[in-house]
């Protein structure tokens, strides 16, 4: 377990604070893989220590709402969970979220303003945080001169030598990455995506062609991407971090302009009957110490004074994540309002048009 001295020292801590009996058993759903580790390893001594509770852990992925819906009413699968946007919002819609009391979410409050502009925080229903950032991963070998923004995956050396994720939510804004680039408009991929959805939708359909290969894990592509089967595609950052610092013929670059990440969000089924457990585990994610040991394993932070503590520590980490005041407020997710409000045409469009080209 690799972590720094003063999270051992704050874990430590908690851990002679948590002595006594086991009274509740708070019921988490996590994400499969390195989420699930991590939280095994950082959060779980360190909610046990400070509240004398237990914290069972339930590991998946798009399962966890269907398993919150056929819960018996009064016995939800899960005390709290972590969700996206894009499956998070349907369920806020259908009123499965209770709202929370941001008095008790001290630590989360404590994020940057842009992290936070959000209506899942404005009307109390989660904790939003931004997560992996898109990144643009290539082979030093057969990437020169190196990249710097997304309009040099267009360069005609590496036509038909990229990939890109299969989902939408990522791919479809690389391509807006790209365009605006391409146009010499760096900084308006959203508004793109925003305001010429079609228009997109298109440009996609016609550059499709430059893509070799559509990735559906981070580690098929990082495998891929070292043995040659790819020279650069975009790519979820945490196992990016890990890769880069594994495999010296990789490497990986964020450009500034239009800088997108995952929004991840923290919520508690609405008829959950420890709310109040509930929202203290959500405050101790959010300390400095828990912040810092997530970031130490290559996820992003958006506590400004831990990010900037890690940076300084890590300048790989510095590499790809937001850490300065500027950085911070130009932080912003994925569209994903736009992606909901047009959920299904987006889909259909990807799958018969950009996947498959017809």
């Amino acid at each position: 377990m690799n972590i720094s001295r003063r999270t051992f020292l704050f874990l430590s801590a908690v851990g002679l604070a948590g002595c006594g009996a086991r009274r509740d058993r708070l019921r988490i759903f996590v994400y499969a893989g390195n989420h699930d580790r991590i939280m095994r390893e950082v959060f779980v001594p360190a909610f046990e220590g400070e509240t004398g509770q237990t914290c069972v852990l339930e590991s998946g992925w798009w399962d966890a709402i269907a398993k919150l819906k056929s819960s018996p009413t009064g016995q939800p699968a899960f005390d709290l969970m972590i969700t996206d946007a894009t499956q998070g919002y349907p369920a806020i819609r259908e009123g499965l979220f209770a709202q929370l009391d941001q008095a008790n979410l001290p630590n989360a409050g404590a994020m940057a303003p842009a992290a936070l502009d959000n209506a899942v925080w404005r009307d109390r229903i989660g904790v939003p945080y931004p997560d992996s950032v898109m990144t643009l991963a290539y082979r030093r070998a057969t990437v020169e001169p190196a990249p710097r923004t997304w309009a040099d995956l267009l360069r005609d050396s590496l036509k038909g030598n990229i990939a890109l994720y299969s989902s939408f939510y990522m791919s479809l804004y690389t391509f807006a990455c790209m365009r605006a680039a391409q146009e010499g408009k760096p900084g308006t991929a959203a508004a793109l995506v925003e305001n010429d959805l079609k228009g997109m939708l298109d440009y996609a359909a016609q550059v499709r062609g430059r893509v070799k290969l559509w990735w559906k894990t981070s580690a098929e592509m990082i495998l891929d991407l070292g043995r040659g089967e790819a020279a650069a595609c975009n790519m979820h950052s945490p196992e990016m971090l890990q890769a880069l610092r594994e495999e010296k013929a990789l490497a990986a670059v964020v450009p500034e302009a239009d800088r997108a990440m995952v929004q991840v969000m923290w919520c508690v089924p609405a008829d959950s009957p420890r709310k109040r457990l509930a929202e203290t585990a959500i405050n101790v994610l959010f300390s400095d110490a828990v912040q810092r040991a997530f970031a130490e394993r290559g996820s992003a932070t958006a506590i400004p004074r831990v990010a900037a503590e890690v940076a300084a520590a890590d300048p790989v980490w510095a590499s790809i994540y937001p850490h300065t005041p500027a950085q911070f407020e130009a932080l912003r997710y994925y569209p994903y309002e736009v992606y909901a409000k047009h959920w299904d045409e987006i889909a259909t469009e990807w799958e018969r048009r950009v996947l498959r080209a017809g």
